[in-house]
């Protein structure tokens, strides 16, 4: 069976301005422009364009990553109630978008990018099944939630998983129906369940934002070099969200005797899974949020405001003054105090 490539085959919009063919590249706004060919490159020594691969693709020198997807109903199968479908969404897609480009400039880089990452997972997209390059023993793939009772529009899907994070889930498994949960201990109840969907499943994080207060033991082992940390980064959303969960194969030590144990040892290897908490940090860069929103705003608003406004105004406190005209009576105040709100947000 053949499928679609997520990041494999040459992609033209993947290519990087000084690689790809017969284009120009515009920079500053057209204040230069300069061929955006490069055959220059293949002539660094291979020790060099190794490391400027990696300088610009930086998920070829981490240790682990966490990949998120999504669990939606397929329209591809008729019962789409007991099917679902694995897909990517946009976080997905800004996160790999460097590492699919080095898979698609040319051979080399490709195979730098295959030797990190060996192993293949199958998805949904908006052309069919596709595939997504991962390494299985270290990459932690995130599913929002897992139904157990439900089968995966993809079988293959599950196969190739061996390190599983859950937000929550939701088990409509026999005659149990549990529903939605975030318990831990209701979550290792299922452990069968969720190992006929993920046969080859090591790993089990359960998935969890910090609390406030800040429990005294997340701090003690979240920041220490004992543990896998991973950024991703969505511009989309505005938003950061950086992981932290034990890493078993290098400080297996210190994760059984600092980190917080989601159930005991001997539960563990009766269930044939390792369960451990992965913490989730997520921070919004809300300076970017408000810019856009202002651009956004001033689509439907005055386009000048008045020359003699505070430039000394306190930022904390900044306002969108509203227009006036020759009389100085103040026009459009209602599009200026839905700007104000929206920056307000």
């Amino acid at each position: 069976m053949s499928y679609n490539s997520y990041d494999a085959e040459s992609n033209p919009e993947n290519y990087l301005p000084a690689e790809s063919p017969d284009t120009s590249w515009i920079i500053n706004k057209g204040c230069y422009k300069a061929s955006a060919a490069f055959p220059q490159f293949m002539r660094f020594p291979p020790e060099l364009r190794n490391q400027i691969w990696h300088f610009y693709c930086p998920d070829l020198s981490v240790k682990a990553r966490v990949l998120p997807f999504l669990g939606n109903p397929t329209s591809k199968v008729v019962d789409y109630n007991t099917v679902r479908a694995i897909t990517d969404n946009e976080i997905l897609a800004e996160q790999t978008e460097r590492l699919r480009a080095v898979l698609s400039t040319h051979r080399e880089s490709r195979s730098i990018a295959v030797r990190k990452y060996p192993d293949e997972l199958l998805m949904e997209t908006a052309a069919g099944a596709s595939i997504i390059r991962f390494r299985k023993e270290t990459d932690v793939i995130f599913l929002s939630v897992v139904r157990t009772g439900e089968d995966y529009s993809i079988s293959e899907f599950g196969i190739e998983i061996e390190n599983l994070a859950v937000d929550f889930l939701t088990d409509y498994s026999g005659e149990r129906y549990h529903g939605r949960f975030y318990g831990d201990r209701q979550l290792l109840q299922v452990v069968t369940e969720i190992k006929s969907l993920f046969p080859n499943l090591k790993r089990l994080f359960s998935s969890r934002l910090p609390m406030a207060p800040k429990h005294k033991d997340m701090d003690e082992w979240c920041v220490t070099e004992h543990v896998h940390s991973y950024m991703v980064e969505s511009h989309q959303r505005h938003q950061t969200t950086t992981f932290y969960w034990p890493d078993l194969d290098s400080h297996a030590d210190f994760a059984r005797s600092s980190v917080p144990k989601l159930c005991s040892l001997e539960e563990m290897h009766e269930a044939g899974v390792e369960f451990w908490p992965m913490v989730e940090f997520k921070t919004w860069n809300l300076i970017d949020s408000c810019i856009q929103k202002f651009y956004q705003a001033l689509s439907s608003a005055p386009s000048s405001a008045p020359s003699n406004a505070d430039s000394n105004a306190d930022s904390s406190n900044f306002i969108i003054a509203p227009y006036y005209d020759s009389s100085g009576n103040s026009t459009d105040s209602d599009k200026w105090n839905r700007l104000n709100q929206w920056i307000d947000q």
